[in-house]
């Protein structure tokens, strides 16, 4: 009889492990690492070269509220460090390290869930604000608009603790049209947006 109860037990984990119940809070403490991308010359005055925001660790905190079975409301925020470099970043090419940078970046999205067992794939996006603080020379703080979009999974141990995998594309608007062309030249908006990629893994807490 003992080993038919836990074998019930065996065989419904997975579906009780998977439940998002309507009304829980998802708290996520996360840890992640993200990739860097370039501030192409002449997107900002600060800079008359091309400069890199290196790729860096950054660590932060999620917070979901369940609305629906498969949705929910995801609140971010998160805090990273990373090197200003320049030069190239292929073998042997020389980069060089001329200041760092502070982000700092909150968020707002949705996730929508796919499934309801022990590993639960989700799509999410979302807007938000990235404060940008330079340590370079006379460079001085800004904040600005931010967008992100991508997805991962969770691996429920039980309903209430679950294991989170994050995958995310966040593109920061670093210039202005103004910034980079004069009226007689043919402006490439791309150059205003820098994406960075976030790769992160959490421990989420339901309640």
């Amino acid at each position: 009889m003992k080993k038919l109860a836990l074998f019930a037990v065996v065989l419904l984990l997975p579906a009780l492990a998977g439940a998002q119940a309507v009304g829980s809070v998802e708290l996520t403490p996360t840890v992640g690492f993200w990739l860097g991308d370039t501030i192409a010359r002449g997107v900002t005055r600060t800079f008359n070269f091309d400069v890199t925001v290196d790729d860096a660790p950054a660590y932060g905190v999620r917070l979901g509220y369940r609305f629906a079975p498969n949705w929910a409301l995801d609140f971010a925020l998160f805090r990273e460090n990373a090197d200003l470099v320049t030069g190239r970043g292929d073998l042997f090419g020389g980069k060089s390290t001329i200041g760092d940078i502070n982000l700092t970046t909150f968020e707002v999205g949705v996730e929508g869930s796919l499934g309801h067992r022990r590993v639960v794939p989700f799509l999410a996006g979302g807007i938000g604000a990235m404060h940008l603080d330079p340590n370079f020379g006379n460079a001085s703080s800004d904040t600005r608009f931010v967008a992100n979009f991508g997805g991962g999974f969770k691996v429920f141990f039980t309903p209430e603790l679950a294991l989170r995998f994050d995958w995310r594309g966040h593109s920061v608007h670093v210039g202005g049209d103004s910034d980079r062309c004069d009226w007689w030249d043919e402006c490439d908006r791309r150059d205003n947006w820098i994406t960075f990629t976030e790769v992160a893994l959490g421990l989420s807490f339901v309640f």
